[in-house]
């Protein structure tokens, strides 16, 4: 039950690029040694989020510095987007798509990418993305429109000739 959930977050909060596989191995891996830790005070699901959370945002940071000393840190991509049976042109957008909203989302701060990926992405309703961070949905949505605010605004710097009302239908395009 928590590993389908888990991988789906794990593979939203690290994009394309991301090994899910070894990913949910350390999350259960993290999970089992601090079992003996886990007081009860806030759901499973709100403990296994938050440590989710951090395997990934430490993969990614590793990925970061590996790209860095191997010398290929401008050639960031955002890996591959496997085919569910659609012809090979919505593919290949698709993959852009994921590579275009991913390089934007890589450049806001953690808070507004775990937001957007939550509400935007997994499509988790405001109480549900409250409850996995634990704040009040009012506060998850004040939080969404902000760092949707801040997600257009670097989106029209990186790609001027798209216009904003487009960048809704390309975030709707990246899917896992």
């Amino acid at each position: 039950m928590h590993v389908h959930q888990v991988a789906r977050w794990a593979a939203r909060l690290g994009g394309p690029a991301l090994d899910l596989e070894d990913t949910v191995h350390d999350v259960f891996a993290v999970a089992w040694r601090r079992l003996s830790t886990f007081r009860g005070e806030s759901s499973l699901s709100t403990w296994l989020f938050g440590i989710t959370e951090k395997v990934v945002r430490h993969r990614r940071r590793k990925e970061r510095w590996w790209r860095w000393l191997s010398g290929s840190a401008t050639n960031a991509t955002a890996g591959h987007v496997a085919a569910d049976g659609l012809d090979p042109l919505r593919v290949v957008e698709q993959h852009q798509a994921a590579r275009e909203v991913y390089r934007v989302l890589d450049r806001l701060s953690e808070d507004d990418r775990r937001i957007l990926i939550l509400f935007e992405l997994d499509e988790l309703a405001a109480h549900e993305v409250a409850a996995l961070l634990g704040i009040k949905a009012a506060n998850a949505r004040l939080r969404r429109h902000r760092a949707r605010t801040r997600f257009l605004h670097i989106y029209q710097q990186e790609f001027p000739a798209f216009r904003a009302n487009i960048t809704r239908q390309r975030c709707e395009n990246v899917s896992r």
